[in-house]
């Protein structure tokens, strides 16, 4: 079996039809102190999201790419490359559907801001990267968009001082960190995103944009660990993933806490 059909599969068993939260309880987002983005939340598209503004039909074969993109990445951390500590415990990420469908709420405003909050029943500290590009002439087609976007988010690593593995700092100065972090945290076992494409008319001119959003299980937490440093895989209790070296099975359970 290879390894897209294995992600395939993992896709499948993930999304499920229950319910969803009653975004507007104040519970979901007690942590947080903040309105659900999904409360009352508009139908249309934002006005920044121009005309034809569409979203990307997050179809099997695309959510595979997300997947593979983002656990690739996870591996290679795990078994300690780029300078960084091998991790002891880090899952292999799965698709969720709730997880995507809340991300549409941040996407529809087509504005590069996070949201307050995202939790959901399941996920009370849920996490999020966001990603937006403009460009003319060039089409670029969405599967390159959204391996360029993850790329760049872990490319932060070049600049995310080791130290903040242990302990993810209350205030950083210097360029971006966070979208890494948020990649590699070991208690992320799930993730769901969504695409939008739109055009704007800047001085008369058209441009094309694309504005990506992906939601996690869980947040990068102030002075909390990104992942527990070990031999690689030494924690995994459901033992390795055989398509992506270094990261636990798909069967492993963590606790989306902090």
């Amino acid at each position: 079996m290879t390894t897209q059909s294995i992600v395939l599969l993992l896709i499948l068993a993930i999304s499920t039809c229950s319910s969803y939260a009653d975004y507007c309880d104040p519970a979901i987002c007690k942590n947080v102190k903040a309105q659900h983005v999904a409360c009352n939340a508009p139908q249309k598209f934002g006005t920044p999201c121009g005309r034809d503004a569409k979203y990307i039909t997050m179809d099997n074969k695309l959510k595979t790419i997300i997947l593979n993109k983002h656990n690739e990445l996870r591996a290679e951390i795990a078994r300690g490359m780029y300078g960084f500590p091998q991790a002891a415990r880090m899952p292999t990420l799965a698709w969720h559907d709730e997880l995507a469908k809340v991300s549409t709420y941040n996407a529809r405003n087509c504005t590069l801001e996070h949201d307050k909050c995202r939790n959901t029943k399941e996920f009370r500290y849920a996490g999020q990267n966001l990603g937006i590009i403009w460009y003319r002439r060039y089409k670029y087609q969405p599967e390159d968009r959204v391996t360029d976007f993850i790329q760049q988010w872990f490319d932060e690593h070049k600049d995310c001082p080791k130290s903040y593995i242990d302990k993810f700092p209350a205030k950083h100065d210097g360029p971006l960190i966070g979208h890494f972090t948020q990649m590699v945290n070991d208690r992320v076992t799930m993730v769901g995103c969504s695409l939008v494409h739109y055009v704007t008319y800047p001085n008369g001119e058209e441009t094309l944009n694309y504005y990506f959003v992906c939601n996690y299980s869980m947040a990068n937490v102030i002075g909390g660990r990104v992942y527990t440093k070990g031999t690689t895989g030494s924690n995994c209790k459901t033992g390795q993933n055989p398509n992506f070296k270094g990261l636990c099975s798909s069967k492993e359970k963590v606790e989306p806490k902090p």
